[in-house]
């Protein structure tokens, strides 16, 4: 299972013009647990609060490998995840990077009205307060980095930065599928938008230097003091430090 705090995508660079990734949005090879699976079968009878039961997919061939995705926290899923033989790859981003690109997915959703916009001042306090999709940013990666350091068997624990060292990002992101405009039928947004530039430290070009330090004080007080140096960029450091 692909596990991220939203919104990250990420997945291996095609290397042939034939590749599933140069000829799908990446979405559509991995379905979402959330989305594809759950909301999609409840609109089949018709929408959650239906009195009709939706029939979820169950899994006859338990040895053939299957990826989800999904952004569900631990808190949720922990109890599930630990009676299975399910693996989780949990990747997390520096928490201001994160703010900017939920911040710009969710204005360009239904989520935000257009008439009144997401200022990003809001969403500054409301990221610090918590008070975002999928629960609170913090809680979410102490609950799987935690688990990582309990049963590294099972969760592997990785960073965004430490993907972007060896980067396919940048490949992936140009292919044409992804620059469509074609809305996908779980999630009204066109598949382009789910790719940005993707840069580490491209918060700076977005949040004033109080809204960095609001940010960074939490982080300090979430993460660090749990142990977890991770979030605050240190000169001559990268922000995985």
């Amino acid at each position: 299972m692909a596990q991220s705090y939203p919104p990250l995508h990420l997945h291996p660079s095609p290397q042939h013009q034939n590749h599933p990734l140069t000829l799908n949005h990446p979405h559509q090879l991995i379905p979402s647990l959330e989305t594809d699976l759950y909301v999609e079968k409840w609109r089949e009878v018709g929408g959650i609060g239906s009195t009709k039961t939706p029939q979820f997919p169950v899994v006859k061939d338990p040895g053939k490998a299957r990826i989800l995705s999904t952004h569900l926290p631990y808190q949720i899923l922990g109890d599930i995840l630990n009676s299975s033989d399910c693996k989780i790859v949990y990747v997390t981003r520096n928490p201001k990077d994160t703010l900017v690109s939920l911040w710009h997915f969710l204005r360009k959703s239904s989520v935000v009205e257009k008439d009144n916009p997401w200022e990003v001042e809001a969403a500054v306090d409301q990221f610090c307060r918590g008070v975002v999709p999928f629960g609170p940013y913090y809680d979410h990666v102490l609950a799987y980095r935690q688990e990582s350091l309990n049963l590294p068997e099972k969760v592997y624990f990785l960073t965004y930065e430490e993907l972007k060292e060896n980067p396919s990002f940048e490949i992936l992101s140009s292919q044409q599928v992804n620059k469509s405009n074609e809305v996908p039928s779980v999630f009204p947004l066109p598949y382009s938008a789910f790719f940005r530039k993707g840069e580490v430290g491209d918060h700076k070009n977005y949040l004033e230097d109080n809204m960095i330090a609001k940010i960074d004080g939490v982080t300090r007080n979430k993460f660090h003091g749990c142990g977890f140096m991770y979030g605050i960029e240190v000169m001559g450091l990268s922000p995985s430090n």
